[in-house]
């Protein structure tokens, strides 16, 4: 499967605060087969790119593989890139396939009801390594939160929030109807108003 094929660039021009300091410049150079350049494009993205990863997966090797082939796939696919665009909607769609190819192939072995079986114990969820990359005691407590979200409360709360996704973006992406993208929104957040009421 072409790991970009899913982006289509509409809503990704480079403008305002998403054009990071001689990103285009950089961008030109990458796809003239600079590495060099491509490398400090990786090292501006990387932390955005993994928050988002372990936002949806919660398991730190797992993240560090997607992040890592998100960004190996990014370099094999920049002659494709169209000029114009921010970087970070490109690479971050590349590293969303990768991710759900991810969680399909670990519902083979274990199911979805399983999943929710188990229950919402926002207490459970380690954050490991990954609690280094956030700052402030709350943001910890609302990862973790999230993290503690059944995966597909999980998965539509952090496309929304996280990536500011719309909710037909999301709803085609997951291939669920629009509908079930805001049940399913409405009960990640309820979920989490309940685990993070002592700090909101």
């Amino acid at each position: 499967m072409n790991p970009i094929s899913r982006e289509e660039n509409h809503d990704s021009s480079v403008k305002g605060s998403g054009d990071q300091p001689g990103e285009r410049k950089l961008l030109e150079q990458a796809q003239n087969g600079d590495q060099k350049a491509y490398g400090l494009l990786v090292r501006q993205n990387q932390k955005k790119l993994f928050r988002f990863v372990y936002g949806i997966l919660g398991n730190f090797d797992a993240v560090e593989d997607i992040v890592q082939e998100a960004f190996i796939k990014g370099w094999e696919s920049m002659k494709t890139f169209r000029p114009g665009y921010a970087f970070y909607p490109w690479i971050s769609t590349i590293a969303r396939n990768l991710t759900y190819n991810w969680i399909h192939r670990e519902e083979r072995k274990e199911s979805l009801e399983k999943l929710q079986d188990k229950g919402y114990d926002p207490e459970s969820a380690d954050l490991g390594p990954f609690e280094k990359l956030l700052d402030k005691e709350a943001s910890k407590k609302l990862y973790k939160a999230v993290l503690g979200l059944p995966i597909e409360f999980r998965t539509v709360f952090v496309m929304r929030q996280f990536e500011q996704m719309s909710y037909e973006d999301i709803a085609s992406f997951l291939k669920i109807p629009p509908g079930t993208v805001d049940s399913r929104l409405h009960r990640a957040r309820k979920m989490l108003m309940e685990a993070l009421k002592d700090i909101l």
